[in-house]
């Protein structure tokens, strides 16, 4: 993805169900191609846009590859997990010749019902399952990029260093460390989501302070508490976590959390512990971009989604 990409167009289409069925028919369609046009939010076929792509190469993304050797491993699939003995002998058969095999799979599926309305239903499962990974990659890709135009290169902490310090007095910040715990879990309070209550509920929890925790302030240099960070010891698992943070919305998007962060992991290191914790939440899940060009485990992920929806994409 190009730079200006980035700057110009930075998101997909909603993934509607209607939307989806387009781009799937356009992938089954062999004989063209076609493109999404990121301006305008739909899609193209190449021959009318050939002149505007060569014009804003960054303006049109073509749809996710749908070749015959995809159609042929799907082929594969449908009948390694028939259960009809008959049928899936002859299916196997059928896969083993050479010209004509896609005509003659369709030809053997369609003289029984029940068996085609099983083979169109994998296949579409498989082909909207490309789609929701293309989907899923293009859409973090977008985010990355916007994040690495809007904040800060590694470089510019050192200026960030200049402009503020770390203070891990807490009697002085008692104050601070209250409104920064209103605003933190105030953020999820407010929110209409039915799942904001759960958020705010468990990261409550994380915002009390243990005899393990320890408190991180970073203050600029008119003494300005700018954000926080809480991390905990773990000396059983010689592991330290980072349980809480906030950044004032003053201050985001010009390195506080990595100055924050990179402080908690000197200390840990003098003190020979070698793996950090951290949960992503929410409106703090761009930061694990931070941590793209080093290995990390995830070892927790939360999903939410709608029952409904997923009894519907059942049947």
């Amino acid at each position: 993805m190009s730079e200006s990409k980035v700057s110009s167009y930075t998101s997909l289409p909603p993934l509607t169900d209607e939307f989806l069925f387009q781009i799937i028919f356009c992938m089954e369609d062999q004989a063209n191609s076609y493109y999404i046009d990121l301006k305008r939010q739909n899609i193209c076929e190449q021959v009318f846009i050939d002149q505007r792509i060569s014009q804003e190469p960054d303006r049109f993304l073509p749809l996710p590859e749908w070749i015959p050797s995809d159609g042929f491993h799907t082929m594969e699939k449908f009948v390694s997990t028939l259960r009809n003995p008959v049928y899936r002998e002859r299916l196997r058969k059928v896969l083993q010749l050479g010209k004509g095999v896609f005509r003659q799979f369709k030809d053997v599926v369609h003289e029984q019902p029940s068996i085609e309305k099983l083979w169109y239903y994998f296949k579409d499962k498989e082909m909207r399952k490309r789609v929701y990974e293309w989907y899923e990659l293009h859409t973090s890709a977008f985010a990355l990029a916007s994040l690495k135009i809007e904040g800060p290169e590694t470089e510019t902490l050192d200026v960030i260093r200049e402009d503020f310090y770390i203070c891990e007095n807490i009697e002085s910040l008692k104050d601070e460390f209250e409104q920064f715990r209103e605003k933190c879990l105030n953020n999820y309070m407010n929110k209409h989501a039915v799942y904001a209550p759960i958020i705010a509920s468990e990261i409550e929890k994380k915002w009390k302070i243990g005899e393990h925790d320890h408190l991180l302030f970073a203050l600029s240099n008119e003494k300005e508490a700018a954000g926080i960070l809480i991390y905990s010891i773990i000396p059983s698992a010689a592991v330290v976590e980072v349980k809480a943070y906030y950044i004032k919305e003053e201050f985001r998007g010009i390195g506080i959390f990595h100055l924050l962060f990179d402080t908690v992991c000197e200390k840990a290191k003098n003190m020979g512990i070698n793996d950090i914790l951290l949960d992503l939440y929410e409106d703090s899940l761009p930061l694990e971009s931070m941590f793209h060009e080093i290995f990390t485990k995830n070892i927790k992920k939360s999903v939410y989604l709608s029952i409904s929806s997923w009894i519907d994409w059942e049947k």
